[in-house]
């Protein structure tokens, strides 16, 4: 990093003003979220994941004994402040459905997070919370939300998960676009669902379904409709040939390693440590949408919590400030974001790239916990191709899952009788 470079990004980040939001201006949102600035990796994780990694999608059949678990962190407290938790069970699209609480619940829906550790010799001190997802008693989709004790309208995270009872066998595969152009640049998804041990009356209105690529709901297709219904052997075909199941590709993802402070992480330039905080600078980074395929492993977008030198990942790990730098050597139309799993996928201030003329740099910064992070830059203005600068190739690794919904008219919501996974 030349001085110049540097000296242009630290008038960047003093000029930056983190703005947090008021209690009585939060609107409750359906999504996976973080209300505050000082709320930081929240993680939703299978209860039998030790390393309680975000890799694994937030979705449990109905019978299963190990539930999922949240974990979060709060940044500078000295003591810990105290919250609550509850469950909201959503319609197909995410709204809230019409189902009692008590339908779908064991118990009242008022839960206390009463599990927390302070952090242990950091620099950045934080109350580290852990919460065990309650069981549910129906299939489909839930909104976890976490609140401040007193005031459910005070909303610190949102968090989406879904339950499912395999009634419908899915036989699914990911390949080659069928267009001509698109099959270079596309992944499609063809799949069969046969409902034989789970009779359905009118298939083409009752069952819905919805594809989802590397856990993204921000890019999910929603309400797929079949191709073919073959009532005889009980099964629905969905083969499509106008690109209606087709996702962009996308790249293999982009990655940095802070588990160590002391020694330089892959595509970390250097890190500084004073006092109060600590700073991790990336290598430049630059445009992939014109580079031909290149085979890395990644998380596809996910990351892991851990520290390399320490015995605890979760109250030893170091929070760093990651220092971005994309080098497009001009400012494009449209806004570029910093994306991943860390960001809930999400396109928002604090994951915005910021332009600095007399660098011809897009940078920017973000609060990290210790560990192994995936990421890639995203164009969301650009409808057509919001992964110009990564490029899209048929080739890349990605991790895809099939949802399916019934709507059940006794309960008069939707429910999920059905979920694969293919890798």
């Amino acid at each position: 990093m030349s001085l110049i470079s540097y000296l242009m990004y630290l008038i960047f980040s003093l000029s930056c003003i983190v703005n947090t939001i008021p209690a009585n201006n939060k609107t409750l949102e359906y999504v996976d979220k973080i209300y505050e600035d000082n709320i930081k990796t929240a993680i939703l994780f299978h209860a039998d994941d030790i390393k309680a990694t975000p890799l694994y999608p937030a979705a449990i059949p109905i019978f299963q004994k190990i539930p999922l678990v949240l974990k979060f962190d709060e940044l500078y407290t000295d003591d810990a402040n105290y919250y609550r938790a509850k469950i909201i069970h959503c319609n197909l699209n995410w709204t809230k459905s019409n189902i009692p609480d008590l339908q779908y619940l064991l118990e009242y829906n008022d839960f206390t997070i009463d599990e927390f550790e302070f952090s242990f010799a950091t620099k950045v001190p934080y109350t580290h919370f852990t919460f065990p997802v309650p069981r549910v008693k129906l299939p489909g989709n839930y909104l976890l939300v976490i609140y401040r004790e007193g005031d459910e309208n005070d909303v610190i995270i949102t968090k989406r998960f879904i339950v499912y009872d395999q009634k419908v066998n899915i036989l699914g595969e990911v390949g080659l676009s069928t267009g001509v152009i698109q099959r270079r640049l596309n992944q499609q998804i063809d799949f069969t669902i046969d409902y034989t041990k789970y009779p359905i009356s009118n298939p083409f209105l009752d069952l819905h379904v919805v594809l989802r690529q590397n856990h993204r709901w921000d890019n999910a297709i929603f309400d797929l409709q079949p191709t073919m219904i073959k009532e005889d052997i009980s099964q629905v075909e969905y083969k499509h040939f106008n690109f209606e199941n087709n996702f962009k590709a996308g790249n293999e993802f982009r990655f940095f390693d802070i588990r160590s402070i002391h020694f330089g992480g892959r595509n970390v330039e250097k890190t500084n440590i004073s006092e109060t905080q600590i700073d991790a600078y990336l290598y430049f980074d630059k445009s992939r949408g014109t580079e031909p395929y290149s085979y890395i492993k990644d998380l596809n977008g996910g990351y892991v919590i851990e520290n390399s030198e320490g015995n605890n990942d979760f109250i030893e790990s170091e929070y760093i400030k990651v220092h971005f730098f994309l080098d497009l050597k001009e400012k494009i139309n449209e806004d570029v974001y910093l994306c991943g799993k860390f960001t809930d996928w999400r396109y928002e201030g604090f994951n915005k790239m910021t332009y600095v003329d007399v660098s011809g740099l897009y940078m920017c910064n973000l609060l990290l916990k210790q560990g192994l992070y995936d990421f890639t830059y995203c164009v969301p203005g650009n409808k057509e191709n919001p992964t110009v600068l990564e490029g899209n190739h048929f080739e890349t690794k990605n991790e895809y899952e099939i949802i399916v919904y019934y709507k059940d008219p006794m309960l008069n919501t939707d429910i999920i009788v059905g979920y694969l996974k293919i890798i």
